[in-house]
């Protein structure tokens, strides 16, 4: 008989199977999930078998006064940590947890070696955990607690169930080590995404043999100085972003990967380039960087990238226009490239004349250029467009070479209404007479 309330309404929800209502009320906030116990004694605990978990608290600003962080590093985060470990302890009726998320200041007493015990034992696919530091905090960094893992469990952490089932793992500002990283890659045999960010432990990271892991980034560890990745035949995108200026990277029988993203100083990021097997650099479908600064020294032995279709470069353009000359030996040595995205960063104190067209010519004289046509290229992405002449004459020359493109979307500055009222009348003005009226033209 289905249940009535007071009122004669029947409550058809509370007739649905327990994993029915569990799938639901994992889709809510811990603490909303928590309010159902009160609905009814058929509630009452099913928000302990929740397969989905995040936990955020607030976190100082760079505006925060003293006075604030001191309120929530001595009564609100102790607080909240506490109400994270009672959480997860009273959650271990549930054996699996698709989800696992945790997003809190580096504070004293975040107490990571508490509570993440609890989470490895369950039948986990994703875990995400966010330290944030701030300096007023006046605490520091926390490291992955390896050794109390290891005391824990008497000296071996693959009797934790979720190392097993541990599909996706991100730690963002936890010191992580190569013994870690070891760890994951021999004991988390289902692992498929694993990041690292921010871990200044962290100096040389060797991965060998991994059978399942398709995606891996180490980004913001400056000590960095080697990556070394063999034999992972599953690996599809590898993401290494702001490391230390000079680190190796070794690739080796990596059959799969198509993707590669990076942010460096243009001309390290061509010896890194370099630095990789020809016979992998033609695997690469798709590649984004974000160059941080140039130096005047445009590369002389530019890659070539056969098999590239998608590029998306973030420009960061200064002294006058002339970083645009460090580009083209990185995009023209792409035959095959189908979709181009490129997004120019400018400084507010630039200042341009037409003696920048002789960059362009001389660039045309040395063939940078357009030898022929390009014959792929179809689509073609300009964002932070403020309508400086660089950007103009750039644009020139990348018409004049996309013989076959279908579509053309420039994306306009995010700076004052003024400037992109102005940015906007010289796109139109520029672009609607470069472009064939077979493209479709697409200014926002």
């Amino acid at each position: 008989m289905k249940n009535k309330s007071e009122n004669g309404v029947v409550d058809e929800i509370s007739e649905l199977p327990d994993d029915v209502l569990v799938a639901i009320i994992s889709r809510l906030t811990w603490r909303e999930a928590i309010v159902t116990s009160i609905l009814s004694t058929r509630w009452r605990h099913l928000y302990t078998y929740i397969t989905r978990i995040s936990f955020s608290t607030r976190h100082p600003s760079h505006q925060s006064k003293v006075k604030d962080v001191q309120q929530l590093m001595e009564k609100e985060f102790p607080k909240h940590m506490k109400e994270i470990y009672d959480f997860l302890a009273s959650n271990r009726g549930c054996r699996y947890l698709e989800e696992f998320k945790v997003h809190i200041p580096s504070m004293k007493g975040a107490n990571i070696h508490r509570w993440l015990p609890l989470v490895l034992e369950k039948d986990v696919e994703s875990i995400d955990i966010r330290m944030i530091y701030h300096s007023k905090a006046m605490s520091g960094y926390y490291s992955f607690p390896r050794r109390t893992l290891i005391k824990r469990k008497g000296g071996g952490l693959g009797s934790f169930q979720g190392l097993k089932s541990l599909r996706q793992l991100s730690l963002h500002s936890l010191h992580v080590e190569a013994r870690d990283v070891e760890i994951f890659v021999s004991n988390c045999t289902a692992l498929e995404h694993l990041s690292i960010v921010g871990s200044y432990r962290l100096k040389k990271v060797s991965l060998v043999g991994h059978s399942k892991l398709k995606r891996l980034e180490i980004s913001s560890s400056k000590n960095v100085v080697l990556i070394e990745v063999r034999d992972m035949i599953n690996l599809v995108s590898l993401t290494c972003l702001k490391l230390q200026p000079k680190y190796s990277l070794h690739l080796n029988n990596v059959p799969k990967l198509v993707e590669f993203n990076s942010s460096d100083q243009f001309h390290l990021l061509g010896r890194v380039f370099l630095g990789i097997l020809p016979s992998i650099l033609d695997q690469l479908v798709r590649i984004n960087v974000h160059s941080t600064d140039f130096e005047d020294c445009p590369l002389r032995e530019p890659p070539i990238f056969l098999n590239l279709k998608h590029l998306n470069l973030q420009m960061k353009c200064l002294r006058g226009g002339r970083s645009f000359t460090y580009y083209p030996p990185f995009f023209w040595n792409c035959p095959k490239l189908q979709k181009l995205e490129i997004k120019f960063l400018w400084r507010g104190d630039e200042v341009f004349d037409d003696t920048f067209h002789k960059y362009f010519v001389k660039l045309t004289e040395m063939g940078f250029f357009g030898i022929e046509p390009r014959s792929h290229l179809k689509e073609v992405t300009l964002s932070g467009f403020i309508g400086w002449l660089p950007e103009i004459s750039f644009s020139w020359l990348l018409m004049k070479e996309a013989v076959v493109l279908e579509k053309l979307v420039v994306e306009l500055c995010d700076k004052t209404p003024e400037i992109r009222q102005k940015a906007e009348a010289l796109a139109w003005e520029h672009f609607r007479e470069i472009t064939p009226s077979s493209v479709n033209l697409v200014i926002i």
